[in-house]
Formats: C-alpha cells, sequence, structure tokens
C-alpha cells in the first residue's frame, strides 16, 4: 500500500514472524532495544510480535524493492488516543543497517503520523548509548524531553533512557513547502497494488 525510495511498506504475514523473531535473536539489537535482560528468544516471542501488530495503530513491514526481502518493520502506537500521541518503534535486520533506510521510513512515518493519522505528537525513547539513532532521530527534528539517568544495565554498564519527541506544528513549520501544495490535489505518499495491502 505504502512505499519509499527503496521500501515497500505492507501489512505482516504470519510467516513475517519468524523474521521479526530474528531482529530479536541479534545481540547488538537486544543490547541497543531490551529493557530486559538480554537473552536468546525462542518461539514465544513470535506470539507476543503477532500481539503487537494487531494492537499498534499502524505496523508495517518493511520489504526492500530491489530484492523483495524482508528488512524490518515499523510501528506507531497511541494507547491515549485522546491525547494524539503516537510512540514510534523500528528496528531493522543487521544486514540492512547503514543503508539509509531507517532514516527513509522515519521521515516517511512522520509525514505519515501527521497528515494521515492526524496525531499531535509523536515520542519515542532510546538508549544513550544508540548513538547513531539518536543523531537521526535529532536530524529528523525530535528533541530531548528528559533523560532516566543510568535506567538500564546494558553489557556491564549503565545507559540513560532517552525520551525524545517531535509536534505537529514543529513538523509542519519545517514543511511550508507542503502547505503551499495542499490545494493543488492530494500528496501522494507511496504507492498501492492489490499485494500490498495494511490495515490501520
Amino acid at each position: 500500500m505504502f512505499a519509499t525510495e527503496h521500501l515497500i511498506l505492507r501489512a505482516y504475514r504470519e510467516q513475517d514472524l519468524e523474521d521479526t523473531v530474528s531482529i530479536w535473536n541479534d545481540l547488538a539489537t537486544q543490547q541497543l532495544t531490551a529493557l530486559d535482560h538480554v537473552v536468546p528468544r525462542g518461539p514465544s516471542q513470535k506470539e507476543i510480535a503477532k500481539g503487537w501488530f494487531e494492537k499498534d495503530r499502524l505496523h508495517v513491514i518493511l520489504e526492500e524493492k530491489s530484492s523483495q526481502k524482508y528488512v524490518g518493520f515499523f510501528t506507531i502506537r497511541d494507547d491515549n488516543p485522546k491525547n494524539r500521541d503516537g510512540e514510534i518503534a523500528m528496528a531493522l535486520k543487521p544486514e540492512f543497517t547503514n543503508k539509509g533506510y531507517g532514516t527513509e521510513v522515519l521521515e516517511w512515518g512522520i509525514e505519515y503520523a501527521f497528515k494521515g493519522l492526524n496525531l499531535h505528537r509523536l515520542s519515542l525513547g532510546t538508549f544513550g548509548n544508540n548513538e547513531r539513532a539518536i543523531h537521526v532521530y535529532k536530524k529528523l527534528g525530535f528533541v530531548e524531553e528528559g533523560r532516566l539517568r543510568k535506567a538500564n544495565w546494558v553489557d556491564g554498564k549503565w545507559v540513560d533512557i532517552i525520551l525524545m519527541s517531535i509536534l505537529d506544528e514543529d513538523w509542519w513549520s519545517q514543511h511550508d513547502d507542503i502547505k503551499q501544495n495542499e490545494n493543488q490535489g492530494p500528496l501522494v505518499i507511496g504507492t498501492m497494488d492489490a499485494d500490498t495491502i495494511i490495515l490501520i
């Protein structure tokens, strides 16, 4: 249903659960994302992942256009719709990092959150040792709102948990070009075909 320059963003299929669990079984990924103990994840993780897919406001599987391979996932969850605050999460398989895909998906996700889902703010939490991700978040307009000092034990040391957000008015103020083009017809965020269907 949706697409970026290099990726198709589609609904999950049952066979995606195996790839999703494989992301969690990557040591570096767990060390940058897990609040609980870093341990191998077994078959029960599939049911946990399935629960995420069904609860999130938006959950898309990322698929590389050129190879049609599973790249990762991107989610927006809004547990409190009254306040229109969406919490985002994303993970990529290790072989697809350092290709700019994370930035590409985040740019799309932020725009769709404010234009398509009418959210007021997007929130996220990340660890202080995830420097590459923090750099990308700041580049895309997220600001640090708070810091839980030494809140997570990772690989023999304490790391901070950093809370960040971006507001709709801040995003719109940086995208005057979109405002100016709103009366010229709909903005096509992505493409769709019969095989890429997403439930929102």
